[in-house]
């Protein structure tokens, strides 16, 4: 008659630690998540200022409805290879922080986490998912616009010249497709970086869905980059058709085409990940409750792993706190080349303006000069560069950060036939329409910044190039910038 209520007993203890096991793994990621803070303080400067989409919310609320989700089933010998990494992971953020890009610092701190949630995670949950939407979460658009979006651009101006060639003429320089004697951009929406998140997105969050392994989740992720790239040029083609045929393609009907096209694309990568899987998704709680991980701390170790932890998180959380006090205040504007700016814009006088406060801080590490002007109604800024920098950024991603909405993104010429990238900026009912282009000193012109910087990179002509932007208020009868 024992037995039985030793057996209960038992049962009993054991379902009486969980809680208390349960909250020692949220402490750990609680303390990991606090000493990762310069990450966090740069995410949502970099999500809610303009500068970048804010769609990495979504893969911190997939992550943690994932672990939620499966709260009652994280082992409780962690993964000593995993919790290693990520306390590895967590002192090389705590290191960069200062000397790093922030961008590559967030990468390694998206890591710490994502490695210390894998040692605690059962093991039939696939791991690259779950890497995958560490990274998907930084706000990291903008910079994969400006870095892969023009070598983006022309393959989907290629591909679309193939099926465009069997009903138009068509002709391709760089990203913009001359059809029947027009010309159309492929601009930065069309290079498809926001399609290949949403779509990479959709394969992480399906494959965790359905539970499928490393293995199965490998083996399609090439397919979700063919489905990406195929639904990309065919927005794309339509659109260009669409132009071609002389045909008003209103905002809202580019908007559609994008959404359809981009629903199909999902669709297709959720249909393809959960394709004759024979994993059912989401098991119940009381799968695997017992399963013991292959390495890991006997119960004996765990308090003082934990109480260790906790002090190695402390000491990183005070070392970075100390490392941005102390970070030195620069002075000036880091402005050391002498450049003389033109002193008249078609024919009118050029003022110099003061750089903003906003200004200053920008050209202190800037590779160049800035300088602000006005000929009395229009704002000229110009941008003198002397080597290949992110610090360069378009005009349109400037003046969203500014809380500008932009609309009208095209190519216009000037009296000389020069191609400028003009687009309208709204806010609060003011309209202005900004131009900007970028040119060398050897002829050579540019109207994207990303293909600017990889032909910069590349090219064995070195600089130096000054980038001009124009803005006016829209309809005030300088539709196209007139020569200097």
């Amino acid at each position: 008659m024992s037995k039985p209520a030793t057996v209960t007993n038992c049962r009993h203890d054991a379902f009486s630690q969980r809680p208390s096991f349960q909250m020692s793994v949220w402490w750990w990621l609680a303390a990991q998540v606090f000493s990762l803070w310069p990450t966090w303080v740069w995410m949502s400067r970099r999500m809610f200022d303009g500068s970048d989409d804010p769609l990495g919310i979504l893969a911190i609320a997939a992550l943690a409805f994932t672990v939620w989700q499966i709260r009652h089933r994280l082992i409780q010998t962690p993964r000593l290879s995993w919790l290693f990494a990520g306390l590895a992971a967590t002192l090389a953020a705590t290191a960069s922080v200062g000397t790093l890009p922030a961008l590559l610092t967030g990468v390694i701190s998206m890591l710490a986490i994502a490695a210390t949630l894998l040692a605690f995670l059962p093991d039939d949950v696939a791991r690259l998912p779950v890497i995958g939407l560490a990274i998907l979460a930084l706000p990291l658009l903008s910079s994969l616009q400006f870095y892969a979006g023009y070598p983006l651009r022309v393959i989907t101006a290629e591909i679309s010249l193939w099926l465009l060639t069997l009903f138009y003429e068509v002709q391709r320089e760089g990203s913009t497709l001359l059809v029947n004697g027009r010309l159309i951009m492929v601009d930065a929406p069309c290079s498809g970086v926001q399609m290949a998140w949403l779509g990479y997105f959709t394969a992480c969050v399906t494959a965790l869905w359905w539970r499928l392994s490393n293995r199965q989740f490998l083996l399609r992720l090439p397919l979700v980059g063919i489905l990406v790239l195929s639904g990309n040029i065919l927005r794309n083609s339509v659109l260009v058709a669409l132009q071609a045929s002389h045909h008003h393609v209103a905002d809202w009907l580019h908007q559609g085409i994008g959404l359809l096209a981009l629903g199909l694309v999902c669709l297709g990568i959720g249909l393809l990940i959960g394709y004759r899987t024979t994993a059912t998704p989401n098991p119940p709680a009381a799968q695997a409750e017992t399963a013991l991980p292959r390495s890991g701390f006997k119960s004996k170790k765990r308090p003082f792993i934990y109480h260790a932890g906790a002090a190695f998180f402390v000491l990183c959380t005070l070392w970075t706190v100390k490392t941005t006090v102390a970070q030195p205040e620069t002075s000036g504007t880091g402005q050391s080349t002498f450049v003389e700016w033109p002193h008249q814009w078609h024919g009118n006088t050029l003022r110099p303006l003061a750089l903003s406060e906003v200004e200053q801080r920008f050209a202190q590490g800037f590779p160049g000069s800035i300088a602000r002007m006005t000929d009395g109604s229009r704002m000229l800024v110009f941008r003198h560069v002397t080597s290949p920098t992110r610090m360069l950024h378009p005009a349109a991603d400037c003046y969203r950060g500014l809380g500008y909405q932009i609309k009208n993104e095209q190519l216009q010429a000037d009296a000389d036939n020069r191609l400028w990238r003009c687009f309208i900026a709204i806010r609060q009912g003011n309209a202005l329409q900004v131009c900007e282009r970028i040119e060398d000193t050897h002829g050579r012109a540019y109207t994207d910044t990303s293909a600017w910087y990889w032909s910069a990179l590349t090219s064995s002509q070195s600089g130096p190039w000054t980038a001009i932007t124009i803005a006016q208020p829209a309809g005030m009868g300088h539709t196209i910038p007139p020569a200097i």
